[in-house]
């Protein structure tokens, strides 16, 4: 719960016919809240939009996506959006409230998930995420944090803030802006300072089943910014080889979606969902190909699109550096 109270948002304070109950986040462009509706006497989600943020282009634009969104997506796995109040003091959108536990939870609480349990959340967030992208619409910040699991372990996406719908224009610069998503879960394209598409949530789905069967993500760094590098450089090794147990063709799925190059990936979440839905028919052959490394020059020519890439570079080199001088120190 934040202890802060912004703009005069605090539990037992009514807006227009809503009553706060508690503040569950406060980011750099809103604020959520938990809500209940007096008049259709049920509990709703509240996201506030910083009236000061909404007169810059991105972040308004980040809004107006928001709504439409909300409005053109419908499936029980996905928070609908009810009312949208944009003329507000403090502009606002009311969105259906989920009941369920964060896959973020479920995973600290539960280090490895069983095969039985992983193939039924596996299947109901792809499933979700397929219809998704049948509707035009990337997620871009899938993870564990973003994943509701209800008592039937089905899977609701939350927090479609930094979604895009098909061909949406882009609103900042390319060579000034952050790449978008979480540094654990960002696909290769992301830390290039690309927009992202289907593929780019395909690679945070494998990145995520990844996690659930092996109990820890396939890159695993202490500076966000070193895990991002990894992302372009570093060998996963085979579920299969981490955990005995995980079946070959999940092994090859997994592997599939988290290829660096997108091309080499599931189109969308709907390949991605029929591949697991017919286990004996997916290819094992990927288990045995190689990775490589984002080509040198590739990666060289986005450094300018994404100055975070050179600090991503020095932090691995500073790592290196550290772990030489505790070495020689520790030497007789």
């Amino acid at each position: 719960m934040l202890k802060t109270k912004p703009y005069g948002l605090a539990p037992g304070v009514r807006v227009d016919h809503y009553e706060i109950e508690r503040l569950l986040e406060q980011g750099g462009e809103a604020i959520v809240a938990r809500a209940n509706d007096l008049t259709g006497h049920r509990p709703v989600v509240m996201k506030f939009f910083e009236p000061t943020k909404l007169g810059d282009v991105a972040t308004y634009e980040h809004f107006r996506r928001a709504i439409a969104i909300g409005k053109l997506l419908k499936h029980p796995g996905i928070a609908q959006v009810l009312e949208v109040h944009e003329e507000s003091s403090i502009p606002y959108i009311v969105m259906e409230f989920l009941e369920g536990i964060s896959l973020r939870t479920i995973l600290t609480e539960d280090y490895q998930l069983s095969m039985r349990r992983f193939m039924k959340l596996s299947l109901s967030v792809a499933e979700v995420m397929a219809y998704c992208h049948e509707h035009g619409v990337t997620h871009r910040d899938l993870k564990p944090e973003n994943l509701l699991v209800d008592e039937h372990d089905q899977v609701k996406i939350i927090d479609f803030g930094i979604a895009i719908h098909g061909r949406a224009n882009r609103v900042t610069w390319g060579k000034l802006s952050n790449p978008m998503g979480t540094p654990d879960y960002m696909a290769p394209e992301q830390v290039l300072g690309e927009r992202g598409g289907p593929q780019t949530d395909v690679y945070a789905l494998g990145i995520m089943f990844y996690e659930m069967l092996a109990g820890y993500p396939p890159f695993v760094a202490p500076q966000p910014l070193v895990a991002m590098f990894q992302h372009l450089t570093a060998d996963a090794a085979p579920l299969n080889e981490v955990r005995a147990e995980v079946p070959q063709p999940i092994a090859a799925i997994v592997a599939r979606a988290i290829r660096r190059r997108k091309r080499e990936r599931y189109a969308n979440a709907g390949e991605l969902l029929d591949a697991l839905q017919n286990l004996a028919s997916v290819d094992l052959s990927i288990l045995h190909e190689q990775d490589p490394p984002l080509h040198a020059q590739a990666v060289q020519q986005n450094f300018l699109k994404n100055p975070l890439l050179w600090i991503a570079v020095a932090g691995v080199l500073a790592a290196l550096v550290t772990i030489a001088a505790i070495l020689l120190f520790h030497q007789p």
